[in-house]
């Protein structure tokens, strides 16, 4: 039987891996979680990561009523062995123990590793071979149907993130909270919707604002698809490039929605890394994900329809979902006149989004 994370002492969680009494080094990062992050090296030269979780110090667990620290869960099933993944997907923990109030998580250091990190981001985006490999593995993961399955081991019941919760995190409701509560990306997330509202159309303005006091219709429309298990927060910055493979880390906002959601995330959050448009990546995964799915025709559709339902219906509210999480950013970033590697400037990507995101909430909402 698994045994959950709370039941593992620390102390025994290093032990394994040669790191008891080795000293924890400082390893600041870029995430905005609360998390906290340490380094330690086995006598060998082994690098790994100690991360130190808590609902009281992380807002984005206690806006998504992550009280059962769900990343610290999957760790635990990782440890024990409970998880099936593609071959071309890692998932890097060594397992997770108690803490104080918390959970720490040990992984390997795979920091040289990961694509996005703002402070080394390719300056021409990524190169498209590595994108390639990126969407095939994230179709893989989505093809998967045991991926993450329901389990009846109390200890490995994973905690899924809200819906709800994951569509509102960035909106200004949710922003002005944070800043009630002293939170500092309450004031960043403010200031971004600040700018949107001054360069974004009418109607998207309208669209958001409604959305963000109420995204019933939303999650109504997302309710007439098929939902799979996805990552939740597939920014290029959660990925590494391994030889022949890639290693997806931070399952902190694992939920089950349908793959729209995956995907407007994963366009907005990564604009500034993408060289292609992001019609052009729903495309690759797209074709990537019919690759994935049974061979024979009559296999094929059902396993379609299971998995996607209406392509079209995925696809307009990506758009939608998209500019609901990301439009602050987008505002901020037209108003600064940056340029993407896929070519278009920030200002014409805003446009580009309004535009897609009002037409396909006339269709779908």
């Amino acid at each position: 039987m698994l045994r959950h994370w709370a039941d593992v002492e620390l102390a025994e969680l290093l032990a394994s891996t040669g790191l008891r009494g080795v000293p924890e080094e400082p390893f600041p990062t870029d995430g905005w979680s609360g998390a906290m992050f340490s380094l330690l090296r086995t006598p060998g030269g082994d690098r790994y990561i100690l991360k130190r979780d808590a609902y009281a110090t992380n807002w984005i667990a206690r806006a998504t009523a992550d009280t059962g620290l769900r990343e610290a869960v999957i760790a635990a099933r990782v440890a024990g062995g409970d998880l099936e993944v593609p071959g071309s997907i890692s998932l890097p923990y060594v397992g997770a123990a108690r803490d104080g109030e918390g959970a720490a998580i040990l992984s390997p250091d795979l920091s040289a590793s990961l694509i996005g990190w703002e402070d080394r981001r390719p300056a021409g985006g990524l190169e498209r071979s590595a994108l390639s490999t990126v969407i095939d593995a994230v179709a893989a993961l989505h093809a998967m149907p045991r991926f993450l399955r329901p389990t009846d081991d109390a200890a490995a019941s994973i905690p899924w993130c809200p819906l709800r919760s994951r569509l509102l995190l960035l909106a200004r409701p949710s922003a002005e909270r944070y800043a009630d509560d002293g939170t500092w990306v309450g004031e960043r997330f403010i200031a971004g919707w600040d700018a949107f509202d001054r360069v974004a159309s009418a109607p998207a303005r309208r669209l958001i604002e409604r959305l963000s006091a109420e995204p019933a219709p939303l999650i109504a429309a997302l309710g007439r698809l098929p939902s799979v298990a996805l990552h939740g927060d597939l920014k290029l910055s959660n990925v590494a490039l391994l030889p022949g493979r890639i290693a997806l880390i931070d399952w902190q906002m694992t939920l089950q929605a349908p793959v729209a959601v995956e995907l407007g995330w994963f366009l907005v959050s990564n604009v500034a890394l993408l060289p292609i448009d992001p019609e052009a990546v729903l495309d690759a995964y797209r074709d990537a994900l019919e690759r994935h799915l049974d061979s024979g025709a009559d296999g094929e559709r059902s396993a379609w329809d299971g998995l996607i339902g209406d392509w079209d219906a995925q696809t307009d509210l990506a758009w939608i979902v998209g500019l609901l999480l990301r439009g602050w950013r987008k505002g901020i970033d037209a108003q600064a006149g940056v340029s993407h590697p896929s070519g278009v400037s920030a200002a014409e990507d805003l446009a580009w989004w309004c535009e897609m995101a009002v037409q396909a909430a006339e269709r779908r909402l």
